[in-house]
């Protein structure tokens, strides 16, 4: 039998949450990491990417449970500050979206820019992605190169969630960097990207209210601003015919709780599976539930962890 794999020499090893800054396309990005309970800087770690939505910020999104509940089972969580939104000038919709302007943003809109086929409409339609924000796919690449040169992670275990905008990018991510995601998880979000550039099998745990009013389930709109991005069962078939699942998808209501419709593509390559929970009369926040024994109400960090933990990269 072969060794358990080891990092050698040890990586770091710091208790508590760590904040860290990473320079890139010009900006000094934060990040915090947080180490699970007995991490010892040998033994390879799963990780995470943890992303807030829109206007977030990091002391935000280390409320949401995850950092917690993956802790409890030996992940690293690494959850970064969004680089600021810029709105262009000169377009119709500018006026209105001005007021966003600089507020934290993932630009989600990857190296084909804003792209959604034929459904895009408005003047944000053919933008490069550069007009919006900075390089985040590039970021993130150096994201995780740094963190595999700090820490000891296991490259076979790395995954992203994330909320609404965070949502979007985990998509994105799963898209552009597919190579290097065991799996991701967007929550009120999965249909915010358009273009899907890249080949590989991610599985993909989606979780969206059939109610939220911000990313509509319907897709066209984000915020209200036309953009006409898919419907949210509609980026889902995209993700299944990407990962070569069956046609026929498995839906099932109120399971595996109460209000949820589960949608689960099966026989997917290299058991990249395609998931979707739809919480019947949800609107636009992170589940969570007080206690796991709460009826009705999922815990999105409980959840997501267990998609995580059924999935690694294939060899």
């Amino acid at each position: 039998m072969a060794p358990d794999p080891v990092c050698d020499p040890a990586r770091r090893a710091v208790a508590g949450p760590v904040e860290a800054t990473l320079s890139h396309d010009g900006l000094e990005r934060a990040y915090t990491v947080s180490l699970p309970p007995g991490y010892d800087g040998t033994t390879p770690a799963p990780m995470t990417l943890n992303l807030h939505g829109f206007g977030g910020s990091i002391e935000g999104q280390l409320e949401n449970g995850l950092p917690e509940e993956a802790g409890r089972r030996g992940y690293i969580v690494v959850t970064p500050q969004g680089a600021p939104l810029s709105v262009p000038a000169g377009l119709t919709e500018s006026e209105d979206a001005a007021e966003f302007d600089g507020f934290p943003f993932w630009n989600f809109f990857g190296s084909e820019g804003v792209d959604f086929g034929d459904g895009a409409t408005g003047d944000f339609a053919g933008l490069a992605s550069s007009a919006l924000g900075t390089d985040d796919i590039g970021f993130f690449a150096a994201l995780l190169d740094q963190m595999e040169a700090d820490y000891c992670i296991d490259a076979a275990r790395v995954y992203s969630t994330g909320m609404s905008n965070g949502a979007g990018m985990s998509t994105t991510l799963g898209c552009e960097l597919g190579d290097r995601f065991a799996a991701i998880a967007p929550v009120s979000g999965v249909n915010l990207t358009g273009s899907c550039p890249g080949q590989d099998p991610v599985p993909v745990f989606a979780i969206h209210g059939d109610a939220d009013v911000v990313a509509t389930y319907a897709g066209e709109t984000l915020m209200g601003f036309p953009l006409g991005n898919p419907s949210v069962p509609d980026r889902m078939v995209q993700w299944a015919e990407r990962n070569a699942c069956d046609d026929a998808p498995v839906v099932t209501a109120d399971d595996p709780h109460p209000g949820i419709v589960s949608t689960v593509w099966a026989n997917c390559v290299d058991g990249a599976d395609v998931v979707l929970w739809i919480i019947t009369g949800w609107g636009h926040s992170w589940p969570r539930a007080a206690t796991p024994q709460d009826e009705g109400v999922i815990d999105a960090p409980m959840s997501i962890i267990d998609f995580f933990d059924a999935h690694r990269l294939s060899s």
